[in-house]
């Protein structure tokens, strides 16, 4: 459990370091920057349509949404030892504004198995959103899950927010709980 604690408090910690104005400069040259930019919306295109393919009354409820946000995400799951890092987009649909955002997970739980999985969070009101990417871009969810690699809908704490879960590769079969930490990536500001 005091693992648990340190590696959780590490994640949050780089974070914070990430997401403030004292944060040195993205490392990727402009181009680089943009090359990054239309791959995560491409990654967004392809999740999205997995979705629709799968569930095709989700369009409609992503669309009348205040936003949602999609992320690439793989997870590993090791004996008790839950890892997970991502990438994803957070889309505005009243204004059309585009945030590119990181996911990091530690957590603790019997597992075993890598997977990689599109993630589809729908934001029933904004103010969840907002609670999202709190501060300035570091915001947070913290969930417990159970997985055997199938597809579909994933519970939040939070009754503001709906969340697909869509496998791409791999198997895990685990039960887990942890923190994620999601963040404005400081890189594609």
């Amino acid at each position: 459990m005091l693992l648990l604690v340190v590696a959780m408090l590490f994640c949050a910690q780089g974070a914070i370091a990430q997401s403030s104005d004292s944060a040195p400069a993205s490392k990727l040259t402009a181009e680089q920057k943009e090359t990054e930019r239309k791959a995560r919306l491409a990654l967004k295109d392809e999740a999205l349509e997995k979705l629709y393919k799968l569930q095709p009354e989700a369009r409609k409820i992503i669309e009348s949404a205040p936003c949602y946000a999609v992320f690439d995400i793989t997870s590993v799951y090791i004996v008790l030892f839950v890892g997970q890092r991502g990438k994803g987009v957070l889309i505005d649909n009243a204004s059309k504004k585009t945030t590119f955002m990181t996911s990091n997970r530690v957590g603790t739980g019997p597992g075993a198995g890598k997977q990689r999985v599109f993630q589809i969070f729908v934001f029933k009101a904004k103010g969840a959103m907002d609670q999202f990417v709190l501060a300035g871009g570091l915001g947070g969810d913290v969930g417990a899950s159970a997985s055997t690699g199938t597809g579909g809908m994933v519970r939040s704490f939070n009754p503001e927010i709906d969340i697909y879960q869509i496998p791409e590769s791999g198997f895990a079969l685990q039960a887990s709980w942890g923190g994620t930490v999601y963040s404005v990536d400081s890189d594609l500001k």
